[in-house]
């Protein structure tokens, strides 16, 4: 009966996973639950900001109520995963699995997360971006995560993700007038420069403070998988899932602006 046990486990754990079981073993490698969970509470700085700044804190609990629907993690994981699955062959899943679930692979994956959390408090991005300002360009560190960077074109890649969201979230708080497309695309691009700058300045910050725990064999080692195109496909996939996921986010989250705004109106 133990033969028979053992053979049967055998049997269940040999088999070849499926591709839609691989995709859920990348994302439990890479943490997405808890990645979904952090944005889910950074929202509500969003929340209180728009309700600040538009709604002139008429929102209430309707509003929160609202936003926290928006942001359901369990949606926004599955919006990623989704991409995942598109966007990488069966090999690059493998390949993929095989490096977040690697020491070094865990271990980034902590670093950025609790780095992530960490930095959402105003006085510890305060000092996040001191350090990299105080940071000297040929540094060690900084050469290594200014390469990372390049790799994997985070910069504009960041930069093309918030303009197409907030063109998303302008078309949802305008959805029942005739705003022409044409004129706000030109209205949110020429802030392009700015927002370039500052997403620079947080993108360094952010990964200064979450990759200073590791040495130069690590960073040469994350870099190196970036640059493959295993790296690269899931680079392209994470992005497009993040796009296609704040874009609907934005476009649901204007359009609840404009009903509370709408109401306050009556």
């Amino acid at each position: 009966m133990r033969l028979v046990a053992l053979l049967s486990a055998f049997l269940i754990w040999g088999m070849p996973l499926s591709a839609n079981e691989k995709v859920d073993r990348l994302a439990r490698a890479m943490d997405l639950s808890q990645v979904m969970q952090i944005l889910a509470s950074e929202s509500q700085d969003q929340r209180r900001d728009l309700d600040e700044t538009i709604l002139d804190n008429a929102g209430g609990a309707f509003f929160q109520a609202q936003v926290e629907d928006i942001y359901d993690p369990v949606w926004m994981r599955e919006q990623m995963t989704d991409a995942i699955e598109q966007g990488l062959t069966d090999t690059q899943l493998d390949q993929a699995i095989l490096f977040f679930e690697s020491d070094l692979g865990q271990t980034i994956v902590s670093l950025e997360n609790s780095a992530r959390q960490a930095i959402s408090d105003e006085a510890i991005e305060e000092m996040a971006r001191e350090t990299y300002e105080a940071t000297t360009r040929d540094s060690e560190l900084f050469v290594l995560v200014d390469e990372y960077i390049q790799a994997n074109d985070l910069i504009e890649q960041n930069v093309q993700g918030a303009l197409s969201a907030d063109f998303s979230f302008f078309k949802g708080l305008d959805q029942d007038t005739l705003t022409d497309d044409g004129e706000l695309l030109a209205e949110l691009l020429s802030q392009k420069d700015s927002m370039t700058a500052e997403t620079t300045i947080w993108l360094y910050s952010f990964l200064l403070l979450a990759y200073r725990p590791l040495d130069e064999v690590q960073m040469r080692e994350n870099i190196a998988f970036s640059r493959t195109d295993t790296g690269r496909a899931l680079n392209e996939a994470l992005f497009d899932g993040f796009d296609r996921m704040f874009d609907s986010i934005s476009y649901r989250l204007g359009a609840t602006v404009a009903q509370v705004l709408r109401g306050s109106d009556l």
